[in-house]
């Protein structure tokens, strides 16, 4: 990944079913940054507004849950309900005068690589536009 893009810490929550290959070999291959923090759920439904939060918390310049598409979600409604809380996060953020596309919600097909490649790539784009939120 181009090291100019590489703006500060991306947190990404991802389903099970949909982030099949291990961070560490796609950061191998050069395909995700060194910046990016994965964390993997059982399913995006168990994400909650402030663990979403304590990753800005935490250092976090964005945030996002990769999970299934809502009509395909292993466990039925999660994507749905996960996708409600990353719009409340939204809403949060923005009474906090921060940038509410700091956070994001993909729906991604399930064990396909590429589409959570390229949601790091949009998140990388928009703090590359939006600035720093946190002090280097």
């Amino acid at each position: 990944m181009d090291s100019n893009l590489q703006t500060g810490k991306i947190v990404a929550f991802c389903c099970n079913y949909t982030a099949t290959v291990a961070p560490e070999t796609l950061r191998e291959a050069g395909l995700i940054p060194a910046n990016l923090e994965f964390r993997k759920l059982p399913c995006t439904g168990r994400i909650e507004v402030p663990a979403l939060l304590d990753a800005f918390e935490g250092g976090a310049e964005a945030v996002f849950v990769a999970g299934c598409h809502e009509n395909e979600c292993h466990n039925l409604s999660g994507s749905r309900r996960a996708g409600k809380r990353v719009k409340y996060t939204k809403e949060i953020l923005e009474e906090l005068d921060i940038d509410p596309s700091r956070v994001e919600m993909f729906f991604v097909n399930r064990a396909e690589t590429e589409p959570i490649i390229e949601a790091v790539r949009e998140m990388t784009r928009r703090i590359s536009k939006l600035g720093r939120l946190h002090a280097i």
